[in-house]
This record gives C-alpha cells, structure tokens and sequence, in this order.
C-alpha cells in the first residue's frame, strides 16, 4: 500500500517544464551602414521542437544603452519556429527579442551602424592626388577619429597607409576628411586607394573595438 501511495503521489507531483529557447542572430553581423537596413532573426524552440503561430517581440536601447528597453516590432514564429525582422536604426543599439507567453528572453546582442561613406579622388598638378572621404551620419553626431587614406599601384592587392585626416564638418550630418598625397612616377598616373574610419568617442556610431588595418586589401 505505501509502495502505491507514493507512486500515487508521484503522478500528481507537477513535472518541471523544459525553458522555451530563443535564438538572435544579426546580419551583417559586423553592422551595417548609416541608412541600411539590419535584420534580425532567429528561432523559439522548446528542446528540439519548433514553437509555431507564437508571438514575439523586439526589443530596442539605443546608445548610449541607458533606460528601459522599448518594444519596437512585433511577430509571429512560422511552422519551423523562427522570425524575422528588419529595421533601420540611427546609431548604435541593444536588441532583444523576448516571447511573452513563453517567458524566454534572447540573448542581448549590439547592432552597430556606422557613418555612411563616399569616397572621391582629383588629380592636381606634379604628380599629386586629392582623395577625399565623405561621411553622413544624423544630425548630432561629432566625428573626431582620423580617417586612414591607403595607396597602391593599378596592380596591388594591398596598398600601405599614405595619410590621415581629420573629419571636417561641412552640414548637418555631413562631414568631410581631405588628403593630398604624391603618385610615385613609376605608376605613370596608374593607381588603387582605399580609406578607413575609425570609431569616434561618444559618437555611438560603429564598433569601438574596431581598428584600421596597416595596410588596406582590395
């Protein structure tokens, strides 16, 4: 009799639900630029089962990552559990995708946006070239990080740094970084350039962590 009681007892004992999984995943990873659109997507799972027809939700803290988190979009998970979103964001932000009825939270992952940049070449007098990079960011950002001009000849597969500048602002949101720099004769006029900006402190535009490289790879 006791052996059946405690089985009895056993049975009605509530089991311990297995937590609901929820995947985030950004593409590009790297981020995108200023104006791009991000995607977001990922999976709700429960083990190795897909959760069908279930909301989600994103979630957003833009930089500098202060307050609460804000529901920007809503979702709904497909027959194979997963979602999708896709958002243009200003600057620098926290993503976090939550699914209320399973009360599973995604990891927290950063989206970087970066200053949008164009890039322009003049040939001057005695073998000289002006390279300029142009970079659009929102109205309020301050650049302040030296852009890093790199030069080559036609044929290079990578080019060394040549110069650096410092970002002018010339409008709203607008900036401007201008180098002059020499063509070596032997190139007769023939050449490959590339440029890199790096992180601004207190900008909130791009990756902080990010680095130019000593020389650029076509």
């Amino acid at each position: 009799m006791r052996l059946l009681l405690t089985v009895l007892l056993l049975l009605l004992l509530p089991g311990t639900a297995a937590a609901a999984d929820l995947s985030l995943t950004l593409s590009p990873a790297a981020g995108v630029r200023y104006g791009a659109v991000q995607a977001a997507n990922g999976r709700l799972t429960d083990g190795a089962a897909p959760l069908a027809a279930q909301a989600v939700e994103l979630r957003a803290r833009a930089y500098p990552y202060e307050g609460a988190f804000e529901t920007i979009a809503t979702a709904q998970t497909d027959a194979a559990g997963a979602y999708a979103f896709e958002r243009r964001f200003r600057r620098n932000v926290q993503l976090q995708v939550l699914a209320p009825a399973q009360q599973a939270s995604s990891p927290l992952r950063r989206a970087y946006v970066f200053p949008r940049p164009r890039s322009t070449f003049l040939a001057l007098d005695d073998g000289r070239l002006r390279i300029t990079q142009y970079l659009r960011t929102p109205v309020g950002v301050r650049l302040t990080a030296r852009t890093i001009f790199y030069l080559g000849p036609e044929t290079a597969e990578t080019a060394p740094r040549v110069a650096a500048a410092k970002p002018r602002r010339i409008g709203r949101g607008r900036f401007r970084a201008t180098a002059t720099v020499r063509l070596p004769p032997a190139w007769r006029g023939s050449f490959r350039y590339g440029s890199c900006f790096r992180y601004s402190e207190g900008s909130g535009m791009g990756d902080p962590q990010a680095s130019c490289p000593r020389r650029y790879r076509f």
